[in-house]
């Protein structure tokens, strides 16, 4: 995008635009069935994802990150290791991300990143008493890393994760209280900030973990990519007023293109249609909802032949697990597929799915 680029955007708001800086805007716009994906570029994939059951002991150069689920959290020294307090009910714990050549890792005002020639990650960690104010210290951690980005205004920041503490607790009188709306208020004003942001907005997962604490970590790319809406939903970025007193700011999902194939990156999608929750009370059929919304996405970004090379369950306790287990290996089509325990950012929703969709 550049939502992480405030000064290419600067540049696209004035009256003389650069030559890349109008090519770029064309394929940052949201696209649906009738649109064509952005060409694939000369520079190969510059990342590659293995799951595994344990993380390494020690982590390559070429490691950009090892996210560990069912993680206890540490104050660990190296940027690279991604610590999410969810449990895991089955699947694969770990994910390594890595690239070719080294990587240069450090620190910037609290954000700990791991950059290679042609991907980064970047992670932000909020503590409890912070999130006594989750708006104030969402809108900090967003403003940090836009800063992150304008630093390196090359880049795009492609995919977030943000896994919320006590999600639904209400830190505020009524529904706009829970901290979950108010983690929403507090990214839109950051991000909002920017003309014409809704058509640059990454892939993204709010997940709610026990704890009071907030992570977010983050996917950069030296391309934008393709932002891709689903026909059967209203865009997040849409809701009406009764989820919210804003929006949330995200995209459905973002196909990235490169020399030797493509990429379909999914946020965290569930049983909506329209904007409403669709069989709240059954698991399964919630299920099998949210697998059509991922068929549509994949169709209309042209990946419905793709394979899953990670795919990943958030339920919202064991029970919910059991009632969609039956459907989720063959519908899911990976019986490897990492199962997740963790709060759904609606308290009607009983599960989630991301995926990460490639092309040869």
């Amino acid at each position: 995008m550049s939502m992480g680029s405030p000064a290419l955007s600067s540049r696209r708001a004035s009256v003389g635009r650069d030559p890349v800086d109008t090519i770029a805007a064309r394929f940052m716009l949201p696209v649906g069935p009738h649109h064509l994906p952005m060409p694939p570029l000369s520079a190969p994939r510059p990342y590659r994802l293995r799951t595994l059951a344990h993380a390494p002991n020690e982590l390559g150069e070429t490691v950009l990150a090892c996210v560990v689920h069912d993680a206890r959290i540490t104050d660990d020294a190296d940027p690279r290791l991604i610590q999410v307090p969810l449990p895991v009910l089955s699947g694969n714990a770990v994910e390594l991300w890595e690239t070719e050549g080294p990587v240069q890792i450090g620190r910037e005002a609290g954000i700990g990143y791991a950059q290679g020639e042609a991907v980064l990650f970047a992670q932000l960690r909020v503590g409890a008493d912070a999130m006594r104010d989750p708006r104030t210290a969402t809108a900090r951690a967003y403003a940090e890393l836009l800063a992150f980005f304008a630093r390196r205004p090359d880049w795009h920041w492609v995919r977030s994760w943000n896994y919320i503490g006590d999600i639904h607790r209400r830190d505020g009188d009524g529904d706009d209280g829970e901290r979950y709306r108010q983690f929403v208020l507090g990214r839109h004003e950051v991000l909002s900030a920017e003309a014409g942001f809704e058509a640059r907005l990454p892939a993204a997962t709010a997940i709610g973990t026990r704890g009071e604490a907030l992570l977010i970590y983050v996917l950069g790319a030296r391309q934008p990519g393709v932002q891709i809406e689903n026909p059967r939903q209203v865009s997040a970025f849409r809701y009406p007023r009764q989820y919210g007193p804003r929006s949330p700011s995200f995209s459905r999902a973002r196909r990235l293109d490169w020399a030797d194939g493509a990429d379909l990156i999914v946020s965290g999608t569930a049983s909506v249609v329209g904007h409403e929750t669709a069989h709240p009370g059954d698991a399964a059929r919630q299920l099998r909802e949210t697998l059509e919304n991922l068929q549509q996405l994949r169709r209309d970004a042209g990946a419905h032949d793709w394979p899953s090379v990670c795919t990943k369950l958030f339920v919202r306790n064991a029970a919910t697990l059991a009632q969609a287990r039956p459907l989720a290996g063959s519908l899911l089509g990976d019986d490897r597929a990492c199962v997740l325990e963790g709060e759904i950012c609606r308290t009607d929703l009983a599960l989630e799915v991301e995926v990460l969709l490639q092309s040869a």
